[in-house]
């Protein structure tokens, strides 16, 4: 067994935009999960090129993100949440399990190695098999890198657990190699370091926010992977208003000149529209009491209902606050419901 724990460590700079950082925070964790969806072969194939040789890619990989949630509860109450459980095949035939874990932090976490552990633990009881952990580390803390959790007793070592770490800061000296490289995550990373690097200043951002977008059309890889990769961008690199108004003007210049009518990141809002349009759609088909009984309580089911999908998705709770304004015990309560 395999397991991946994805860390999204992020600073939020309390010199930005307060309602910047609120779209940060609540979109990040789902460009990052959208991208792994899209492009699951591929993050295998940049991070951990060893083990994707071990993979045998030609028979399908299975979602295992249901079973998922019934050992994950526990890291879903606090800002922790496990994202993405993959079955896999290897080439000498045997079936292995991908974990990718998915987490927003404010800061460098101390008991994370001791977390990784517990998740280990947890698997090893489910699956009884070997199990090795891997993680990616996007936090901003050049001195935090940790590789194993130990524990002494009468100073003797009783245990040992190790595992493999990337940190996406190391690639601050590739950049010119992730530009030329054909692999969706070297955008991915690229995204990111440019996320750190410019949280102080918004015009830089927009600047190199263009550039990635030009990047994108320049290669001619098709609607799919543009879509996805300015999912990426957009979401990561979060402009002011006025800044954004020009992107988008900018961007449809650029679709003009390359003659690529693919949907812009900037749409992305009217696809939002549509799921709320949709998710009220649902609202009066099964919920026409609550309806009538008032729009403060019409608006409290409505929140109930997209905490629901969201939930379904492996989403934290930290993300469905954001989006709903329901409170940590209310969502606590729904996941509860929806395991039951």
């Amino acid at each position: 067994m395999i397991i991946f724990f994805f860390l999204n460590q992020n600073k939020y700079n309390k010199e930005n935009k307060k309602c910047l950082k609120k779209k940060q925070r609540a979109n990040h964790d789902s460009a990052w999960k959208d991208i792994l969806d899209a492009y699951f072969k591929e993050f295998m194939e940049f991070f951990y090129p060893e083990i994707a040789e071990k993979i045998d890619w030609i028979t399908p990989y299975e979602s295992l993100d249901n079973e998922l949630q019934s050992i994950t509860t526990d890291a879903m109450v606090g800002k922790t949440f496990v994202d993405k459980l993959i079955k896999v095949k290897s080439l000498e035939g045997k079936q292995e399990v991908v974990l990718i874990h998915i987490e927003v932090q404010g800061k460098k976490e101390d008991e994370f190695s001791k977390r990784l552990f517990q998740y280990y633990c947890k698997l090893f009881t489910k699956y009884d098999q070997s199990i090795l952990t891997l993680a990616i580390l996007t936090d901003n803390n050049q001195g935090w890198h940790p590789t194993d959790y130990q524990r002494n007793v009468f100073g003797y070592s009783v245990l040992t657990f190790n595992f493999k770490t990337h940190k996406l800061l190391e690639y601050h000296d590739k950049k010119q190699d992730l530009e030329i490289s054909s692999n969706p995550f070297a955008i991915v990373v690229l995204v990111h370091l440019i996320f750190l690097e410019t949280k102080k200043d918004p015009k830089a951002r927009f600047l190199m926010k263009l550039r990635l977008t030009r990047l994108l059309y320049d290669r001619g890889r098709g609607r799919d992977y543009v879509i996805n990769l300015l999912k990426v961008i957009d979401w990561a690199l979060v402009i002011p208003k006025d800044l954004e108004l020009e992107y988008k003007e900018k961007l449809h210049e650029l679709e003009e000149e390359k003659n690529m009518s693919y949907v812009t990141s900037f749409e992305k809002s009217a696809i939002e529209k549509g799921l709320q349009q949709g998710l009220q759609q649902g609202l009066q088909q099964g919920l026409q009491q609550g309806r009538e009984e008032g729009r403060e309580e019409g608006e409290y089911l409505k929140a109930t209902i997209i905490a629901k999908k969201l939930i379904a998705q492996g989403r934290s709770i930290q993300y469905i606050q954001d989006l709903t304004n329901l409170s940590e015990n209310e969502i606590i309560n729904l996941i509860e419901l929806e395991k039951a």
